[in-house]
Order: C-alpha cells, then structure tokens, then sequence
C-alpha cells in the first residue's frame, strides 16, 4: 500500500485521475470540432481508446492523419484549427458542470490539506483544459489550490517521458521521495517512475487494460486512497 501520509507533495494525473474526462468531455469536443471545421472525421469510444496511447491531443490528431494514409506536412495547420476548436468545445462541455471530480477525489485532497500535504498536478494536456476542470468541476468542492501545476506547454517531450514529473519536483524544491504518483495510465506510470516516484494507479474506462505491475498501489477508486493519508 501507499503510504500517502510519508510524502510531503502527491502529483496527481488529471484525465481519467481526476475526473473521467476522456470519454466524457475531449472525445465529444474532438468530434464537435471535426463537425465544425469540416473535417470528415468522427471518432468512436474504440478509435479513442486506441489514440489515447498517444499522449496529447494535438498529437493525436497527428497520429490518426498518418494512420489514415494523410500529408502531415500539408494538414498541420488544418488540424492546428482542429486542436483550437477542440478545446473551445471542452471548455464548454464543462462549463456546463457535467464532467464531476471522480469519487473520492476531494476527500482525498481535503485529506492530504487536512495533514498539510501538498498535491499538484502533472498532466499532458493544455494549460486551457486544466483551468477548466478545475473552474467548473474542482474548485466548487471547496478544495485548497494545487502547490505545482506542469501542463503540455510547459514540456518539451510529453508521457510517458518523465519531463513533466522532473519539472515539477524542480518547482516544489522536493527530492522523489519525498512525493508520489497517482496515475491511470502505463504512460503516466512510466513517466513519474522514470523521475524516481512511486506510482499508484486508479482504474479509468479507457486504461483499464493495461498492465501496471510496477506499481505500488493499484485501486478501483480514489475512496482506497484516503486511508493512506
């Protein structure tokens, strides 16, 4: 088990580890920005499952147009207007209050603040994106700030590089053992192993059939964790 109340700062993922924002805000939002721009593409849940071993949504468009057999070179600023589109469409997608934090997971953080632990967030996606999640679905709960936010823009090489986790310990002043990891996903796994930090994992609907032996802690829910604090 994970001993949360050991550590002085807990990095948390945020798509699929904080809230089940995969399936239920960017996929839609990719889809209603290809509607929007005339793109005639249209991703199911299987197409994202598959797209989602490439970390950033810029990357996966870039990804699924060289899987499709298309120009990189000649669609980049095409699928640019896609990418910008897309989060104009997340952001309102949860500034409809629709994507909740996943079960557990303010308990959790009120938890750590309660023994005065930090938390932060080390995530791949854009700055925009996070600033929405915790808009709309995370600060309403009453929840402290995080100590170090890393998003996509702040790395040059996303997951499962350990880049992000590096810059965050930077931030924070913190050797590795004194935080941890929790992720759901094997890139993300890899990447806050690859910067020294234990990892537990939470199940999410995309990553749940990944294999994560390396892992400290493996949980169905957020709830499992507040007992380590």
């Amino acid at each position: 088990m994970i001993q949360l109340r050991k550590r002085r700062c807990v990095l948390f993922d945020v798509d699929g580890t904080i809230a089940e924002t995969e399936g239920n805000a960017h996929l839609p939002a990719f889809n209603l920005a290809f509607e929007e721009t005339g793109l005639a593409w249209r991703w199911s849940r299987d197409d994202y499952h598959y797209l989602l071993k490439t970390t950033g949504g810029y990357e996966r468009l870039l990804r699924y147009a060289e899987d499709q057999g298309h120009d990189l070179q000649a669609m980049r600023q095409q699928l640019t207007t896609v990418h910008q589109a897309k989060n104009k469409h997340y952001a309102q997608i949860m500034a409809a209050s629709t994507v909740p934090a996943r079960l557990g997971f303010a308990d959790l953080v009120l938890a750590l603040h309660a023994k005065e632990i930090r938390w932060g967030v080390v995530t791949t996606t854009m700055r925009a994106n996070w600033h929405a999640l915790w808009t709309h679905s995370l600060q309403p709960l009453g929840l402290p700030e995080p100590s170090v936010i890393v998003c996509g823009e702040d790395v040059a090489v996303k997951k499962p590089d350990p880049e992000a986790y590096q810059v965050a310990l930077e931030r924070l002043g913190l050797a590795p053992s004194e935080c941890c990891a929790i992720e759901d996903s094997r890139n993300g796994l890899l990447a806050a192993m690859g910067a020294g930090l234990d990892v537990a994992i939470v199940h999410s609907e995309f990553f749940d059939d990944e294999h994560f032996d390396e892992a400290v802690q493996v949980v169905a829910e957020l709830t499992e964790l507040v007992d380590s604090v």
